[in-house]
């Protein structure tokens, strides 16, 4: 599924009770601080993947005085010949998952029905924050792009468990030892894979986003490069007794973002990484695209204050020509100052909204 035909959403931060049907194309949402912008769009990434991408603490996103909140939406293909209701309950204690009609369990299952991508001010951490930022854009791309993905990435963190549990207890089990190095292998070949897809379509967007750029991601394993795992695990072995913890793998790799020749945290200017950071998203919805031959819902906070006029412009046409369903917020709307056509336009002030095109 591709797009959000329909939402609906209850008792959800400020907002209030509110219907919402968004158009196919680029959708503005306008309004002072505080209107229920930001959280409009955290109520459609919740119903995706569960949480919002401001925090992981469900109970801030029940309005206050409520014991719960309540996300429905249908979503269909760009064809409009197929669709699907998705729906998500969620109190202080549990929550409920349902596609069409039915109770799921697992929120992979909306998640595949929904895929998002959300642009934030906090995306900066994919290149200034903590190798866990960086892992997490790995897998999420992952899980998408290839059928076996998730599969290799909970088999792994399974066989992490158990590994850590042992270490704990101080004991050494050579099967266990050998599922973990099997499973990381596995894990780390998805994410080489996946990030090679994803190199090729960035190196296709640069010139268009930042000209006269040169970027390079390249892959850390999580280990010395100048050997296996395997002979990794064996050299380490005592401070991994001492540690009582799995000190070499897939959960300690990271993601390197080079500008030439040097890490794009170290010389990127703000407004370079803000551009950077959105290159790889739109790579991300290039790759998503082509593989599912459906794209993502693309998610925009702040837009205006975000990225300059040049670069608004940019990363906005090449939404609009590949056709992307796009909210997008901002505090008035013409701030934006006419750079792309707008389909969707919705006011919000005081936790509702009026749809004005």
């Amino acid at each position: 599924m591709t797009q959000l035909a329909r939402l609906h959403i209850e008792r959800f931060r400020n907002l209030e009770s509110l219907d919402l049907e968004p158009a196919a194309g680029i959708n503005l949402l306008s309004g002072p601080n505080g209107a229920g912008k930001t959280s409009l769009l955290e109520a459609i990434h919740t119903l995706s993947l569960g949480r919002s991408f401001r925090g992981n603490n469900p109970n801030d996103l029940i309005r206050h005085g409520a014991e719960d909140f309540l996300l429905r939406a249908q979503v269909s293909d760009q064809a409009g010949t197929r669709h699907h209701q998705l729906g998500l309950q969620r109190n202080r204690s549990s929550m409920t998952l349902r596609v069409d009609r039915e109770n799921v369990t697992r929120l992979s299952d909306l998640a595949r029905l929904l895929p998002v991508l959300a642009l934030h001010p906090q995306s900066d951490d994919l290149v200034l924050g903590s190798p866990e930022h960086r892992r997490r854009f790995i897998d999420r791309v992952g899980f998408y792009a290839q059928p076996d993905f998730h599969a290799a990435h909970r088999d792994f963190q399974r066989a992490l468990k158990q590994r850590n549990a042992l270490l704990r207890r101080g004991q050494q089990e050579p099967a266990w030892d050998q599922l973990y190095l099997d499973t990381a292998h596995r894990l780390e070949a998805a994410r080489r894979e996946v990030l090679a897809d994803l190199n090729k379509r960035a190196h296709l967007l640069i010139e268009r986003m930042l000209p006269g750029s040169e970027l390079t991601l390249r892959y850390l394993p999580g280990y010395r490069q100048d050997l296996d795992l395997a002979a990794a695990l064996h050299h380490g072995a005592e401070r991994e007794r001492t540690l009582q913890a799995s000190l070499f793998g897939p959960h300690r790799a990271d993601l390197k973002i080079g500008l030439g020749d040097h890490e794009a945290r170290q010389v990127a200017s703000r407004g370079q990484i803000k551009m950077l950071v959105a290159l790889l998203h739109l790579a991300v919805l290039d790759l998503w695209g082509e593989v599912r031959d459906e794209p993502a819902v693309v998610l925009f906070d702040d837009l205006a204050s975000e990225l300059d006029a040049d670069n608004r412009r940019r990363v906005l046409e090449y939404l609009a020509k590949i056709n992307q369903q796009v909210f997008i917020s901002v505090i008035a709307a013409e701030s934006i100052g006419g750079e792309v056509e707008i389909q969707g336009h919705f006011d919000l002030s005081n936790g509702q909204v009026r749809k004005m095109v």
